[in-house]
């Protein structure tokens, strides 16, 4: 009877459930994660791992140019011509402030700066807009927030602001539900159907290049569906988003976090030894919160792989000055 039994059941396996090729891809993230922790040395996964990766001819070098690929400047979006842009800035974050009637916040953009020498050109030429104001930490972080509700306003009310352009150099575009398909749409059709080679070309532009497009996000360390979670970034400002736009904004405010400690870099008179930048401790719990409140698969794939497993330590505000504290638990 039981050779009856399970002869019987033969007949049913191909209707039983296959995974997703996002599911896929979410193993893949998890596997990736696995191997990262293989190589850390520490009790607890911390992320450092038994040699300086610094000492290996050219690897520096590898680490600066992709710095330099990840640099934005300013777009010159706006949502209204008329609208008063206000410049802020603290530490590594340039925030572009846009005001409309009665000085409310109508759009945002933010500049991440990824070295001092940077910063100041920016910041003078971003100065023949309006005159650059230093904020304090606290004054930013809450700003960010500011900005991410107000990008999720807009969002919903299909407010976006216009491409820069030679004819139009600053304009606005509010785009309603009947709106036109955009260009961008229309090439992301035609790359589908003109498959590899159309896709290359719709890409050659970009200084992302093919990884710019989804499809080679893991190739980039870039989390499907997203721009901005994962090692680094492939947006070309700050308003371009993946698909998954709820959890890629959460990467992207963390991104941009005002203080940090990238890299096998030192700043704040300390040094990073890792492979990943350690930010500041209220940006791994805004990222913690803003992850939890998204409540996703691909969301509880990128809390558990940052704060479970990889374990970043953050930067903590002490009395004796920065110091490097261990990641938040828990996820």
């Amino acid at each position: 009877m039981p050779l009856q039994e399970s002869s019987n059941a033969q007949p049913t396996r191909p209707g039983s459930w296959k995974p997703s090729s996002r599911c896929y891809q979410f193993l893949f993230i998890l596997l990736v994660g696995v191997l990262s922790g293989k190589l850390l040395t520490t009790a607890r996964a911390k992320p450092t791992l038994p040699f300086q990766l610094s000492q290996i001819p050219g690897f520096t070098h590898i680490v600066e140019r992709r710095l330099m690929d990840a640099m934005k400047t300013y777009s010159e979006r706006r949502l209204d011509v008329e609208s008063l842009r206000m410049i802020y800035f603290h530490d590594q974050t340039v925030a572009v402030v846009e005001l409309g009637p009665a000085k409310r916040l109508i759009g945002c953009e933010l500049i991440e700066i990824y070295n001092d020498a940077d910063g100041v050109e920016l910041l003078r030429n971003l100065s023949t807009i309006n005159r650059p104001l230093e904020i304090s930490f606290r004054d930013m972080i809450k700003l960010m927030e500011q900005c991410e509700q107000i990008d999720r306003l807009n969002e919903r009310n299909s407010y976006r602001p216009v491409e820069h352009s030679e004819s139009s150099p600053i304009a606005y575009r509010i785009a309603g539900p009947d709106r036109d398909v955009p260009e961008e749409e229309g090439n992301n059709q035609s790359s589908n159907n003109g498959g590899f080679l159309a896709m290359i070309m719709k890409n050659r532009s970009s200084k992302r290049g093919i990884f710019y497009s989804s499809s080679f996000s893991l190739l980039s360390g870039i989390i499907p569906g997203t721009k901005w979670c994962g090692t680094g970034d492939i947006a070309e400002s700050y308003h371009d988003l993946g698909e998954d736009s709820t959890m890629d904004r959460c990467c992207r405010t963390h991104d941009l976090c005002p203080m940090k400690v990238r890299a096998y870099q030192k700043r704040y008179n300390l040094s990073n030894n890792s492979i990943y930048t350690k930010s500041h401790c209220k940006c791994d719990d805004m990222l913690f919160e803003c992850l939890k409140q998204t409540n996703t698969s691909a969301a509880q794939v990128m809390g558990s792989v940052y704060f479970n497993l990889v374990q970043v330590p953050c930067v903590e505000d002490t009395p004796a000055g920065p110091q490097f504290r261990k990641a938040r638990e828990g996820f």
